[in-house]
């Protein structure tokens, strides 16, 4: 590499030059920005906190540090994971987690990876180091073709160490549920049971791992490069959503050793309203099988919009639409829509997609993405006063805790946290729970971590069962909360007993129901397990069950001391 021997010749000459383009990057000494990459999973516990630690830098530098945090690896478990991600991953090899690398430099030791409580450390080491180069960007996304323009920018204001330097570009995404194990670290990132994670990384926009060659890298050197990516629906298991991106763009000393960064400006054409997404709404108001839900918009344009109509349904049920007037939402803003509720002849357990879609903004139509969710509705009827909870918990059972309790949130049983064992394996925890009365109630267990009993560490679940049998089983498998609405049904008008024993044989019966009771037996009444009547028979200490299909019942007796109930199977 030449050495300019008149710097101050060359920089009047490339200031001249750089005049007469279009250019936006400083041609001004700086000290270096900082990208921070960290490396992560939703199968590692401790990651939130690592997440926690980089928003803490990210907030305390704002436009110097830029964070990535790439899915890669085991603890990834090959979700949100990309092909990018992973071959950065492999090159370092990443085994512990969650750690990352500091622009990419080695600070001590031979290899830049390391733990989350050095990011602070060497970030601050970053911030203070002369960079040799200047780097800008800008992106433009077109909306409604989801093309995206990057342009990058370098000026050097001193010469690289190396003569080949790489740009790179980076796409990020923020906002993105879904589940991660030890969600209590970073408590404040749970929305509705999932984990909201940000600045994700999606990928490379300029088509290589590694980055694009500059090889002009001496002092006055200014590089401008292009780059254009189509944005697809969706990358991995993640919707990529216009809204939330952002593009981190950096140079760096070949595979290593990133002389500065910057996260680009962005433009939007072809814009509106852009819905950003579509969740179940937390609160189940009744036992009904219905799905309220909510969705979250953006305006991207320069239009300020007044009102919205708003198309919407599931996969089963047909389109409904939903207007909404009076509003005055400027660009840059956001707001969120309480839909109504979405019905249709919905099984309960079953997940449906809902989705919702834009088609007009101050009564002018136009055409938008329609963005999707899973709703699933968990509810399920019991019978009889008690109910039998049991909780099989892995590993760590001190992250488990639950609570049943009526539909308004007042507290019927809850319990936990439970025993932690010393391996992974699972533990039975059985829970009576006393039903008041008839009405609709929700069971909820939560697990402080994130990632439900059944992920690695034994494989826990849950069930519940009433006077029948069970009612249903939960494989463990659920994030921060699963949640179950109950609809309890004590059978009608059937008091407790008053000084009143009796048996009944034989159990399961046939054909006949036997009542075997030492007072004399006025009365003698079958109902269903909904409290209805079927059969009613006089002074009879025998009655014929010929009529009735097989299936669970209650008999009630009544002598002159009162009444009792009792429970049977006809085969």
């Amino acid at each position: 590499m030449q050495v300019k021997k008149n710097a101050i010749l060359a920089f009047i000459l490339v200031g001249a030059t750089l005049s007469a383009q279009q250019t936006f990057v400083s041609i001004s000494p700086s000290n270096k920005n900082v990208v921070l990459e960290e490396f992560t999973g939703i199968n590692s516990d401790y990651c939130p906190d690592g997440h926690r630690i980089v928003d803490d830098i990210v907030a305390a530098n704002p436009n110097r540090v830029f964070a990535i945090n790439i899915h890669a690896g085991g603890y990834a478990a090959n979700t949100y994971t990309t092909f990018d991600g992973d071959r950065l991953r492999d090159k370092w090899n990443v085994t512990s987690y969650p750690s990352g690398m500091i622009n990419r430099t080695t600070f001590t030791g031979t290899s830049p990876i390391y733990g989350e409580f050095y990011f602070n450390q060497y970030t601050n080491n970053q911030l203070n180091t002369p960079a040799c180069a200047n780097i800008a960007a800008r992106c433009t996304i077109d909306c409604a073709t989801r093309v995206m323009t990057v342009n990058v920018q370098l000026f050097y204001t001193a010469n690289s160490a190396v003569d080949t330097n790489f740009i790179s570009a980076a796409l990020v995404q923020d906002n993105v549920l879904g589940p991660q194990r030890g969600a209590s670290y970073y408590p404040s990132q749970v929305i509705n049971g999932q984990y909201n994670h940000m600045h994700m990384f999606r990928g490379f926009v300029n088509g290589s791992v590694w980055g694009d060659t500059v090889t002009t890298t001496d002092s006055g050197s200014f590089v401008a490069r292009t780059y254009t990516y189509t944005l697809p629906q969706t990358i991995g298991n993640a919707p990529v959503r216009i809204n939330d991106l952002s593009i981190v763009a950096f140079v760096s000393e070949g595979k290593a050793n990133i002389i500065n960064s910057c996260k680009a400006a962005i433009t939007y054409t072809n814009a509106g309203l852009m819905l950003s997404n579509m969740q179940p709404a937390d609160n189940q108001e009744n036992c009904n099988i219905e799905f309220p839900a909510y969705v979250r918009y953006v305006n991207l344009g320069q239009t300020i919009v007044n009102s919205i109509e708003i198309k919407y349904g599931t996969n089963i049920s047909g389109t409904a639409t939903y207007t909404r007037s009076g509003l005055n939402i400027t660009r840059g803003f956001s707001d969120t829509i309480h839909l109504p509720t979405i019905t249709g002849s919905f099984l309960s357990g079953v997940s449906y997609t809902g989705y919702a879609t834009i088609t007009s903004i101050n009564g002018v139509a136009v055409s938008n993405d329609t963005i999707k969710c899973l709703l699933r509705k968990n509810k399920y009827n019991t019978y009889g006063d008690s109910l039998t909870l049991t909780i099989n918990t892995d590993a760590y059972g001190r992250e488990t805790t639950y609570k049943f309790m009526k539909i308004d949130g007042t507290s019927i049983s809850s319990g936990g946290p439970f025993q932690n064992l010393a391996s992974a394996g699972t533990m039975e925890n059985v829970i009576k729970i006393g039903v008041p009365a008839n009405g609709c109630y929700m069971l909820e267990v939560y697990d402080a971590a994130g990632d439900g009993i059944n992920s690695d560490y034994g494989n826990g679940s849950f069930s519940l069962a009433d006077n029948r049998g069970t009612v249903f089983t939960d494989n463990g498998q659920f994030g921060a909360k699963a949640q179950y609405l109950l609809n309890c049904t004590l059978p009608n008008s059937i008091t407790p007993a008053q000084n009143v024993d009796f048996a009944v044989y034989p159990n399961p019966a046939g054909g006949t129901l036997n009542i075997d009771c030492g007072q004399k037996v006025l009365k003698t009444e079958i109902f269903d397990m909904q409290g209805r009547i079927l059969l009613s028979q006089d002074n009879a200490e025998a009655i014929s069950l010929l009529d009735l299909p097989q299936g669970s019942y209650i008999v009630r007796v009544t002598t002159p001391e009162g009444t009792a109930i009792r429970t049977f199977v006809k085969e």
